[in-house]
């Protein structure tokens, strides 16, 4: 039975269960794309901050660049190309996965035993780090944002909340008011 928390973001995350890791089977594509990798940035970057936890892969990086055939640009001698992220390889959606490759990291070397995002309640974004903390064993808490009015109903069980409870997230959800309240920017 679908209980929201009436606080908002003020309420308590569920405690997560004690230990519980997902048992994946040692094949050759579970082995490939869980290993735990260091990250040396690009020269590009060299002035950022280096991310200290190397990055756990998640995903079939890096992915093709195709050509676009698209005749009104050729007329003008543009070549036109696709970078095509949709062919990352799993259920965490084109670019999302290069970012969540470290976050989960981080995550998984700091000890922690759940992550927590915001989102709307069809993000795509909180589907994909759910999926990915379940790929490394740990817990989701996905704070879905829902219109005042829709505030206390039930849901559903369509697209992306259909797929966050299939992969076991813990869903609260939040009211816009509630949500500005608590300092939150709705246009972010």
């Amino acid at each position: 039975r679908w209980s929201p928390n009436p606080g908002g973001l003020v309420g308590q995350l569920a405690q997560p269960s004690a230990g519980r890791r997902l048992a994946l089977p040692r094949t050759p594509m579970v082995s490939v794309l869980l290993q735990r990798l260091s990250y040396t940035p690009p020269p590009w970057a060299s002035a950022l901050a280096a991310p200290t936890h190397g990055r756990i892969k998640l995903g079939h990086l890096p992915t093709p660049l195709m050509r676009w055939a698209c005749g009104a640009l050729s007329e003008l001698g543009v070549r036109w190309s696709i970078k095509r992220d949709d062919l990352s390889g799993n259920e965490l959606s084109g670019n999302k996965v290069r970012k969540l490759e470290f976050l989960m990291a981080e995550a998984v070397a700091g000890g922690h035993d759940c992550v927590v995002t915001i989102g709307g309640v069809q993000s795509n974004h909180c589907r994909a780090t759910a999926a990915a903390a379940r790929l490394v064993g740990l817990d989701a808490h996905l704070i879905l944002l829902v219109r005042d009015k829709s505030f206390g109903d039930e849901p559903g069980l369509q697209g992306n909340l259909l797929l966050d409870r299939l992969l076991g997230a813990t869903l609260h959800l939040c009211s816009g008011s509630d949500y500005l309240r608590q300092g939150g920017d709705l246009a972010a």
